[in-house]
């Protein structure tokens, strides 16, 4: 996962710099088959706007560029057991070792205090933004090669699941218990008791299926967290949240992104993606997942999905109502709600 650059110095904020002194003095652990000189310097501004701050670095070997590094620092709701991240990558460079075409980043070490995660930096675009060039399925060079990179991202998690989930990972949460508080959350925000009905039925089907042995989950199987290297190759990021359990969660997640990725256009009513596209995407990717071990059934997929649904609508709507835009509870109840109803019920 190394790449070269040669980047331009770029000024450090005071926190890039304390991180250069805490790691100056350990590249020699971290890269231990290295016999040159080593040092860092700052790759770049720090990214403060996801769910961990990343710090980019370089690392030099004699004063030239070895490879790009990043220190990630969890927060809000990664911000978990640094052991547990350090044990999850290091299962999936284990399980990843001969698969071609797959992939992650390499996790270099870890940091106790403050919390945080040395890791080489990985390339590629995320396949949100390889979908793109994948507007309507049609035979062109940018759309085949999307749709090459969905199946590959089905290899991926399907090799994932092929093994037996370790016992330092934690177990998913009760869907019942998830499927209960989350509509309880969605009740002030106009939900519909029919469809609330169908929501429920459609979900409950998780507890009349027997449970699957546990298999490693990624837990945060999105399309940002994928992404894509030309000419075929999908390397997955943010294992932090690993758990074990049923493997149609992380297929659940998977298919709940493609089916809100314009919901930020849900108040302009106008969608990019047909929902003959987002189908046929869907149906690539268990097409892929099937090429490595069976998928679950279509019922159990379809409860997974609704239940990661629900969530992304909770977690939309709420944060719709912070922005006190006027008139927004109408726009709620008539397109955000029956926008995610929708996508839900979709079959």
């Amino acid at each position: 996962m190394s790449k070269k650059r040669t980047a331009a110095k770029t000024s450090a904020t005071p926190r890039q710099k304390a991180w250069i002194a805490r790691l100056r003095p350990e590249l020699q652990r971290f890269f231990p088959s290295e016999t040159r000189h080593l040092d860092i310097r700052v790759a770049g501004p720090p990214d403060l706007h996801t769910y961990s701050r990343l710090y980019p670095f370089t690392v030099l070997a004699d004063g030239l560029p070895l490879t790009d590094i990043l220190v990630k620092v969890p927060h809000g709701r990664k911000a978990m057991d640094v052991t547990r991240g350090f044990r999850a990558y290091q299962l999936l460079a284990h399980r990843f070792a001969d698969a071609p075409y797959l992939g992650a980043p390499a996790v270099l070490g870890r940091w106790d205090d403050p919390p945080a995660l040395i890791m080489e930096q990985a390339a590629g675009e995320a396949l949100y933004i390889r979908l793109r060039d994948c507007r309507n399925w049609a035979i062109e060079t940018g759309c085949q090669l999307a749709q090459n990179f969905v199946a590959r991202a089905g290899q991926w998690l399907a090799t994932l699941h092929a093994g037996p989930a370790p016992d330092w990972s934690q177990p998913a949460p009760d869907p019942l218990d998830v499927m209960e508080d989350l509509l309880l959350r969605l009740r002030p925000y106009g939900i519909d008791p029919l469809e609330e009905k169908r929501i429920r039925e459609q979900i409950r089907v998780l507890a009349s299926h027997p449970a699957p042995d546990p298999v490693p989950l990624h837990g945060d199987f999105t399309l940002r967290n994928i992404l894509c290297q030309s000419p075929q190759s999908v390397v997955v990021l943010d294992t932090e949240l690993a758990l074990r359990g049923d493997p149609g969660l992380d297929i659940g997640w998977f298919i709940a992104a493609l089916r809100v990725i314009d919901k930020w256009q849900i108040f302009g009513g106008e969608m990019t993606y047909t929902a003959a596209m987002v189908r046929q995407t869907e149906e690539k990717f268990l097409h892929g997942y099937a090429s490595v071990r069976p998928a679950p059934s279509p019922q159990v997929i379809r409860a997974w999905t609704a239940l990661r649904l629900l969530a992304r609508w909770a977690e939309f709507v709420e944060y719709q109502q912070t922005r006190n835009i006027a008139g927004l509870r109408n726009l709620v109840i008539r397109r955000v709600n029956q926008h995610f109803v929708r996508a839900i019920l979709r079959r």
